[in-house]
């Protein structure tokens, strides 16, 4: 599995052949006897328009290099998918490796793929169908699209190789890519598609203008996702299983935080980088909210039977909540996302207005706001600095393409219908509403990927998610889907901290041996522990009760001191009641008759799923467990 998420989700940096820019949430089910039933695969393509933009010394994905480096030998796959020759330039950036030691060890990779893809009950036609849709892509990127005039490939030679691979026909592909207005008008006229509302922007032709450019890149990057979530689809029908599943286990795994200082880089970040320093800010909050926010509470409460709640002072922990980026559709003060999401409707506007209206909303005014401000403006054009981790980790961007990157492209829509019309591709997520094809794995048959799939597409069904339909609302709605499947489950939080930054020398160093001292970067990592919180969260956990249990784990380590009790409450078809039987084990075990006596305090407390999660316990006997 991961071979292949690995091929299709990752690209090449400077510093990494394997850098993942995709998020996931991979979920293991258990059966009573602790046997795992089945698996369950989530993903968030945050970075789609990889495939046509990159940033300077970075790869698009890396499956495209390995196709054509392993097809070479395939005579057959390369004379039907028009690869035996290489096109002289390709707008999207994919091109064949030219090193022959790079063309080796991509092809065995390749190889190796395909092998993976055979394992996970992939079959034949259907890694043909892949292979068909990264041709087209490929082909696409070689056609190209006339910069200025009529909207048109400007090499329609590769343009009908694509087509042809793709299995439509040329006009009906220049259709989909270019005439998309009028495609959906002809389609709500005769009723062969879905209704369009008066307001929609496709019905009326008032939405954004976009370019040949911009149409060619928006069917690309449609393609690719479409594709990326059909791939997901097929690793999760390996993974299905009909068997009932007790408990579950998910994994979560994010691109991380992405600053180019951190590679010794000059360049500023990008707009994709944004959105995945967004998230990563989202889970940050969702840690504090665990750790902080909801330990206080449960302090604050009033102390049930045993020692006296502790008492936190500011000195002891220093508590400071994370701002969130200045991005977020909907909050009090107008942020990044809203500013695009406005100035792409309004007609004649671009990335200079959407940079100075940010500066007047963000950016501090003066010395003595310096430290209060969020944003500062930086000396190069159209470039800002946002302070993220506390203020510790600052991060300077690029508003330049923004505007265009933030307009929803209906090229990208019509990508779903050419996979349709097509009788040879892998068939996408035709039934699936168009704002849950942000999040790809939305398919299962078990019931807890249905319970799951339900809490993301609540999300994608709230208000905010029927009214706002563009690029920076469907960001938003990915990271409050992944927040909000996360809230439903007892979370543990593992932070990764790098020791340190590449030095910028020119001349490589020979590798260290295994028993050397990691070089420390004692400075960058002071600054990432004060940004994730770990020493205030360290405090907080020795001023509080250190040792705590939750009812579940404090009835398996002590039922056998007690086998009366539990015959009690031991049912094939009821649940037992975690805190009675607790109760009952402290009474005739443990002989502490008053530990679970009801209280007015205690009438408070919710009980969620039988046990307190997170919550400290109140009494000695428990602590002392």
């Amino acid at each position: 599995m991961f071979t292949v998420l690995g091929a299709f989700g990752s690209v090449t940096t400077s510093h990494s052949s394997s850098s993942t820019r995709f998020s996931m949430v991979l979920s293991l089910d258990f059966s009573a006897t602790g046997r795992i039933t089945g698996a369950h695969l989530q993903t968030m393509l945050l970075e789609r328009s990889r495939v046509t933009q990159q940033p300077h010394g970075e790869s698009t994905f890396n499956v495209f290099a390995l196709m054509l480096a392993g097809l070479d030998t395939a005579h057959r796959w390369v004379t039907m998918l028009h690869l035996h020759q290489a096109a002289e330039s390709n707008s999207f950036g994919i091109k064949p490796l030219s090193k022959p030691e790079e063309k080796q060890k991509a092809s065995a990779a390749f190889a190796q793929l395909r092998a993976a893809m055979a394992t996970l009950g992939i079959t034949a036609e259907e890694q043909a169908a892949v292979w068909r849709v990264l041709a087209g892509i490929y082909h696409l990127g070689a056609a190209g699209a006339c910069k200025v005039g009529r909207k048109q490939f400007m090499k329609f030679e590769h343009a009908s190789n694509a087509a042809e691979v793709l299995g439509c026909d040329l006009e009906e592909f220049t259709t989909a890519v270019f005439k998309h207005h009028l495609k959906q008008i002809l389609a709500q006229v005769t009723a062969r598609g879905p209704r369009l509302s008066p307001a929609d922007p496709a019905c009326t032709g008032q939405g954004p203008k976009m370019t040949g450019v911009e149409c060619v890149e928006g069917m690309a990057a449609g393609l690719y996702e479409e594709l990326f979530a059909a791939v997901v689809s097929l690793i999760n029908r390996s993974f299905s299983s009909q068997h009932l599943s007790m408990a579950s286990i998910a994994v979560v795994d994010t691109p991380g935080f992405h600053n180019p200082r951190h590679q010794r880089g000059e360049r500023a970040a990008t707009f994709e980088e944004l959105c995945h320093n967004y998230v990563h800010e989202r889970l940050q909050a969702l840690f504090y909210e665990k750790t902080f926010v909801l330990e206080m509470e449960r302090y604050r409460e009033p102390a049930a039977r045993g020692p006296p709640a502790p008492s936190l002072s500011p000195r002891a922990v220093s508590l400071r909540q994370p701002q969130a980026l200045p991005s977020s559709p909907g909050a009090d003060r107008r942020g990044l996302l809203w500013i695009l999401d406005e100035e792409v409707l309004i007609p004649g506007s671009g990335d200079g207005a959407a940079f100075d209206r940010l500066c007047s909303y963000f950016a501090t005014k003066g010395p003595e706001q310096e430290e209060d401000g969020c944003m500062r403006r930086c000396e190069q054009a159209l470039n800002f600095e946002i302070s993220h981790q506390l203020g510790t980790d600052p991060v300077r961007y690029d508003l330049t393409g923004w505007v265009s990157k933030a307009k929803l492209n209906l090229s990208a829509q019509n990508a779903i219908q050419v996979l349709q019309r097509s009788k040879e591709l892998v068939l996408p997520r035709s039934r699936a509403p168009l704002p849950c094809r942000a999040v790809a794995g939305l398919d299962g048959r078990s019931q807890a990927a249905l319970h799951r799939n339900a809490c993301v597409r609540k999300t994608f069904a709230s208000s905010f998610a029927a009214v706002k339909k563009s690029v920076c609302a469907q960001l938003k709605l990915q990271a409050d889907a992944l927040t909000n499947l996360l809230r439903r489950s007892q979370l543990h939080f593992i932070h990764c901290l790098l020791p340190g930054t590449p030095q910028a020398t020119g001349v490589p160093r020979p590798p260290a041996p295994p028993d050397a001292a990691p070089q420390l970067d004692v400075p960058t990592l002071r600054a990432q522990l004060e940004g994730t919180q770990l020493l205030d969260a360290l405090r907080l956990h020795r001023v509080g009760y250190a040792d705590r249990l939750l009812l579940t784990q404090f009835r398996r380590r002590f039922q056998v001191l007690a086998p009366d009790v539990m015959k009690k409450h031991s049912s094939a078809y009821e649940v037992p009641d975690e805190s009675k039987v607790c109760a009952g084990l402290a009474r005739g075990a443990l002989r502490v008759p008053e530990l679970f006596q009801p209280s007015p305090a205690q009438s408070g407390l919710s009980l969620q799923r039988g046990a307190i999660p997170g919550a400290p316990c109140s009494s000695p006997c428990a602590g002392a467990a």
